[in-house]
């Protein structure tokens, strides 16, 4: 029995090892798993009679070969669940940074509050709620120039009122 898979060793294994790595891309792996393909046969072998023995081999190598693949892709999507984006300390805001950036947000929530109320409408479902000038338009029923006009407006409002309120 030896002689005849070291036969069909001779005579298959290169045909095994291409047919493998034209699944896994991968001339190392393959010759590996054309090895592992052997053991089973050898153990197949031995259990059950054979009548086929290169399609035998074949499956066995590509059954492994997926196997790989699949144990591949678990581990792979295991490993990008764990990562965990670690932001170095210098870069998170200090929290006098973050207190200066709400009173900030605060003070140009108050700058959005004086424009007129169609002005802030408009101004706010561009600006905050990312509407496109058309969707606008089309919400309020008015014209997209209109629309440009009241954000204009808004946004000059808002650039004049923060220059005078903060500090430089």
């Amino acid at each position: 029995m030896n002689i005849t898979i070291e036969n069909l060793y001779l005579k298959h294994k290169n045909e095994l090892v291409y047919h493998v790595f034209q699944i896994l891309h991968c001339h190392d792996l393959a010759e590996e798993i054309v090895q592992e393909s052997f053991i089973k046969f050898s153990v197949g072998v031995k259990k059950q009679l054979i009548e086929n023995p290169r399609s035998y081999l074949f499956r066995i190598a590509k059954n492994l070969a997926f196997d790989y693949l699949k144990h591949q892709k678990v581990t792979d999507n295991y490993a990008q669940s764990q990562d965990v984006t670690v932001v170095p300390e210098a870069e998170l805001p200090s929290l006098e940074q973050e207190a200066v950036d709400q009173q900030k947000l605060a003070i140009l929530r108050g700058v959005i509050d004086e424009l007129p109320p169609r002005c802030r409408q408009v101004f706010a479902l561009h600006n905050i709620h990312g509407m496109s000038y058309s969707e606008i338009a089309k919400d309020l029923g008015i014209s997209e120039s209109g629309v440009e006009k009241h954000i204009m407006k808004g946004l000059q409002h808002c650039r004049k009122r923060m220059k005078n309120l903060l500090p430089a």
